[in-house]
């Protein structure tokens, strides 16, 4: 029995230990570490002792193109090629800035006790009024980060 205790310990210990822990600055200056960083911060991941975070390869530098000048038909292709590039960035962030705006406003309406971190750490609770102005906040980002009018 103390066998299968242990093995059950030791299991449920492994699931926690590959947990991903974030470090980033708040608006004090203080570092913050936790799992989940706040939006719109700049975090990093920390790699704990034993753990090996994963890193996205940067991407590769585009290669040097030798092209002749002299050629128009090139040059055109080549700033064609560099639009459209630059337009499919555009939307890809626009549709992150939409669906962050989405998930805050959904979060605001789902939640139950919403909180501010105060500048010792502690939770500050909105009061109504509040949290009814961050949600109007959070539906204007919503609708001005989601409008595909322009």
């Amino acid at each position: 029995m103390k066998r299968l205790l242990l093995f059950a310990a030791l299991i449920a210990w492994s699931g926690m230990a590959g947990a991903v822990v974030y470090k980033w600055v708040d608006a004090q200056g203080k570092v913050q570490y936790g799992d989940r960083p706040p939006d719109g911060v700049h975090a990093e991941v920390v790699e704990l002792l034993g753990t090996h975070v994963a890193r996205a390869a940067a991407p590769a530098a585009p290669a040097a193109k030798a092209s002749d000048s002299t050629t128009p038909k090139s040059a055109n292709q080549d700033n064609t090629a560099v639009k459209k590039a630059v337009s499919e960035d555009v939307e890809q962030a626009r549709a992150k800035q939409c669906a962050d705006a989405q998930d805050r406003y959904k979060k605001l309406i789902d939640g139950r006790h919403l909180y501010t971190t105060g500048p010792d750490g502690e939770r500050q609770y909105l009061t109504s009024d509040q949290i009814d102005a961050q949600r109007l906040t959070a539906k204007q980002d919503v609708d001005a980060s989601c409008d595909n009018s322009t």
